[in-house]
Protein backbone atom coordinates (compact mmCIF):
# COMPACT_ATOMS: atom_id res chain seq x y z
CA UNK A 1 0.00 0.00 0.00
CA UNK A 2 1.60 3.63 -0.77
CA UNK A 3 1.48 6.14 1.92
CA UNK A 4 -0.18 9.01 2.08
CA UNK A 5 0.46 12.50 0.68
CA UNK A 6 1.17 14.99 3.95
CA UNK A 7 -1.06 17.49 2.91
CA UNK A 8 -5.17 17.21 2.08
CA UNK A 9 -5.50 16.33 -1.42
CA UNK A 10 -8.78 18.40 -2.74
CA UNK A 11 -11.13 16.13 -4.10
CA UNK A 12 -13.20 17.35 -7.47
CA UNK A 13 -16.77 17.47 -5.83
CA UNK A 14 -15.46 19.89 -3.50
CA UNK A 15 -14.12 22.09 -6.19
CA UNK A 16 -15.44 25.73 -6.49
CA UNK A 17 -14.53 28.97 -8.24
CA UNK A 18 -10.56 29.10 -9.22
CA UNK A 19 -10.40 25.92 -8.16
CA UNK A 20 -13.22 24.19 -10.27
CA UNK A 21 -12.06 25.66 -13.32
CA UNK A 22 -8.51 24.71 -13.24
CA UNK A 23 -9.69 20.90 -11.96
CA UNK A 24 -12.09 20.98 -15.15
CA UNK A 25 -9.01 22.32 -17.46
CA UNK A 26 -7.09 19.06 -15.83
CA UNK A 27 -9.97 16.69 -16.57
CA UNK A 28 -10.18 17.58 -19.90
CA UNK A 29 -6.54 16.74 -20.96
CA UNK A 30 -6.24 13.87 -18.48
CA UNK A 31 -9.45 12.40 -17.64
CA UNK A 32 -8.69 12.61 -14.45
CA UNK A 33 -6.92 15.09 -11.69
CA UNK A 34 -3.34 13.80 -10.48
CA UNK A 35 -2.61 13.86 -6.72
CA UNK A 36 0.37 16.08 -7.86
CA UNK A 37 -1.78 18.70 -8.89
CA UNK A 38 -4.37 18.28 -6.40
CA UNK A 39 -2.03 18.74 -3.21
CA UNK A 40 -2.09 22.48 -4.59
CA UNK A 41 -5.32 22.77 -4.65
CA UNK A 42 -4.77 25.73 -1.61
CA UNK A 43 -3.50 27.80 -4.58
CA UNK A 44 -5.93 27.33 -7.04
CA UNK A 45 -3.69 29.60 -9.55
CA UNK A 46 -0.82 27.95 -9.33
CA UNK A 47 -3.05 24.75 -10.14
CA UNK A 48 -4.39 26.35 -13.19
CA UNK A 49 -1.33 27.74 -14.40
CA UNK A 50 0.65 24.42 -14.36
CA UNK A 51 -2.85 23.02 -16.00
CA UNK A 52 -1.03 23.09 -19.61
CA UNK A 53 1.77 21.02 -19.02
CA UNK A 54 1.29 17.07 -18.83
CA UNK A 55 2.62 14.50 -21.02
CA UNK A 56 0.09 14.45 -23.40
CA UNK A 57 0.69 17.58 -24.92
CA UNK A 58 4.72 17.21 -24.35
CA UNK A 59 4.64 19.61 -21.44
CA UNK A 60 3.73 22.13 -24.05
CA UNK A 61 6.51 21.56 -25.99
CA UNK A 62 6.12 21.01 -29.98
CA UNK A 63 10.12 21.46 -30.86
CA UNK A 64 10.91 18.20 -29.03
CA UNK A 65 9.10 14.51 -29.15
CA UNK A 66 7.40 13.26 -26.32
CA UNK A 67 10.92 10.50 -26.12
CA UNK A 68 13.02 13.44 -25.79
CA UNK A 69 10.70 15.04 -22.85
CA UNK A 70 10.64 11.94 -20.93
CA UNK A 71 14.43 11.41 -20.98
CA UNK A 72 14.71 14.94 -20.30
CA UNK A 73 12.38 14.46 -17.57
CA UNK A 74 13.87 11.29 -16.30
CA UNK A 75 17.71 12.73 -16.01
CA UNK A 76 16.17 16.26 -14.64
CA UNK A 77 14.22 13.67 -11.95
CA UNK A 78 17.55 11.94 -11.17
CA UNK A 79 19.48 15.04 -10.84
CA UNK A 80 17.07 16.27 -8.73
CA UNK A 81 17.33 13.00 -6.31
CA UNK A 82 13.46 12.88 -6.36
CA UNK A 83 12.43 9.82 -5.43
CA UNK A 84 8.39 10.46 -7.25
CA UNK A 85 9.97 11.78 -10.41
CA UNK A 86 12.51 10.08 -11.58
CA UNK A 87 10.68 6.43 -11.69
CA UNK A 88 7.28 8.45 -12.57
CA UNK A 89 9.29 9.62 -15.80
CA UNK A 90 11.14 6.41 -16.64
CA UNK A 91 8.15 4.39 -16.83
CA UNK A 92 6.88 7.56 -19.16
CA UNK A 93 9.59 6.71 -20.92
CA UNK A 94 8.62 2.98 -21.32
CA UNK A 95 5.79 3.40 -22.16
CA UNK A 96 6.91 6.11 -25.12
CA UNK A 97 9.34 3.95 -26.56
CA UNK A 98 8.36 0.37 -25.88
CA UNK A 99 11.87 -0.43 -24.71
CA UNK A 100 11.65 -1.01 -20.52
CA UNK A 101 15.22 -1.78 -20.56
CA UNK A 102 16.34 1.86 -22.89
CA UNK A 103 13.69 3.85 -19.86
CA UNK A 104 16.02 1.78 -17.16
CA UNK A 105 19.31 2.63 -18.79
CA UNK A 106 18.48 6.22 -18.73
CA UNK A 107 17.07 5.82 -15.28
CA UNK A 108 20.37 4.11 -13.89
CA UNK A 109 22.88 6.59 -15.95
CA UNK A 110 22.22 8.09 -18.96
CA UNK A 111 25.70 7.87 -19.48
CA UNK A 112 26.19 4.73 -20.16
CA UNK A 113 22.99 4.25 -22.12
CA UNK A 114 24.38 4.19 -25.35
CA UNK A 115 23.24 7.44 -27.02
CA UNK A 116 23.85 9.34 -29.71
CA UNK A 117 26.34 12.04 -28.87
CA UNK A 118 24.21 14.33 -29.87
CA UNK A 119 21.41 13.25 -27.27
CA UNK A 120 24.07 12.78 -24.38
CA UNK A 121 25.49 16.35 -25.07
CA UNK A 122 21.91 17.62 -24.50
CA UNK A 123 21.22 15.17 -21.82
CA UNK A 124 25.13 16.23 -19.90
CA UNK A 125 23.26 19.56 -20.34
CA UNK A 126 20.01 18.98 -18.77
CA UNK A 127 22.42 17.22 -15.28
CA UNK A 128 24.39 20.48 -15.02
CA UNK A 129 21.39 22.64 -15.38
CA UNK A 130 19.33 20.58 -12.58
CA UNK A 131 22.24 20.32 -10.30
CA UNK A 132 24.53 23.05 -10.74
CA UNK A 133 22.37 26.01 -12.49
CA UNK A 134 24.73 28.63 -10.96
CA UNK A 135 27.10 27.34 -13.17
CA UNK A 136 25.32 27.34 -16.74
CA UNK A 137 27.57 29.41 -19.32
CA UNK A 138 26.50 30.42 -22.63
CA UNK A 139 29.30 28.15 -23.88
CA UNK A 140 26.49 25.19 -22.73
CA UNK A 141 24.21 26.77 -25.73
CA UNK A 142 26.96 27.37 -27.94
CA UNK A 143 27.94 23.45 -26.79
CA UNK A 144 24.34 22.45 -27.48
CA UNK A 145 23.75 24.22 -30.99
CA UNK A 146 27.14 22.89 -31.92
CA UNK A 147 25.52 19.32 -31.83
CA UNK A 148 22.49 20.79 -34.15
CA UNK A 149 19.75 21.46 -31.35
CA UNK A 150 18.01 24.46 -32.09
CA UNK A 151 17.12 27.20 -29.99
CA UNK A 152 13.64 26.25 -30.26
CA UNK A 153 14.66 23.09 -28.93
CA UNK A 154 16.97 24.44 -26.06
CA UNK A 155 14.13 26.55 -25.07
CA UNK A 156 11.73 23.32 -24.97
CA UNK A 157 14.61 21.51 -23.21
CA UNK A 158 15.09 24.50 -20.64
CA UNK A 159 11.52 24.58 -20.31
CA UNK A 160 11.21 20.31 -19.49
CA UNK A 161 13.92 20.17 -17.12
CA UNK A 162 13.01 23.49 -14.87
CA UNK A 163 9.36 22.28 -14.91
CA UNK A 164 10.81 18.97 -13.00
CA UNK A 165 12.96 21.03 -10.91
CA UNK A 166 9.42 22.55 -9.35
CA UNK A 167 7.25 19.46 -9.80
CA UNK A 168 9.70 17.06 -8.38
CA UNK A 169 9.94 19.12 -5.30
CA UNK A 170 6.08 19.62 -5.07
CA UNK A 171 6.07 15.41 -5.09
CA UNK A 172 8.68 15.54 -2.14
CA UNK A 173 7.42 18.13 -0.11
CA UNK A 174 4.39 16.57 0.06
CA UNK A 175 5.71 13.11 0.20
CA UNK A 176 3.69 11.88 -2.59
CA UNK A 177 4.70 8.35 -3.66
CA UNK A 178 5.37 7.50 -7.41
CA UNK A 179 3.25 4.79 -7.32
CA UNK A 180 0.66 5.93 -4.94
CA UNK A 181 -3.10 6.26 -6.86
CA UNK A 182 -6.30 7.54 -5.47
CA UNK A 183 -7.46 4.03 -5.55
CA UNK A 184 -4.71 2.68 -3.20
CA UNK A 185 -5.73 5.34 -1.04
CA UNK A 186 -9.08 4.46 -0.78
CA UNK A 187 -8.32 0.94 0.39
Amino acid sequence: MSKRPWIRIAPLEEATGDLKRAYDRILAARGRIPDIRAVMAGEPLVVEGFAGFFPENNYGCTSIDRRLAEMIATVASVANGSGFGAPAHARQLARVTGHPSFSDSILRDYRSAGLPAKERVLLDYVWKLSKAPAEMTEADIDGLRTEGWTDPQIVATVHVASFFAYMNRVAEAFGLSPAATQEERRE
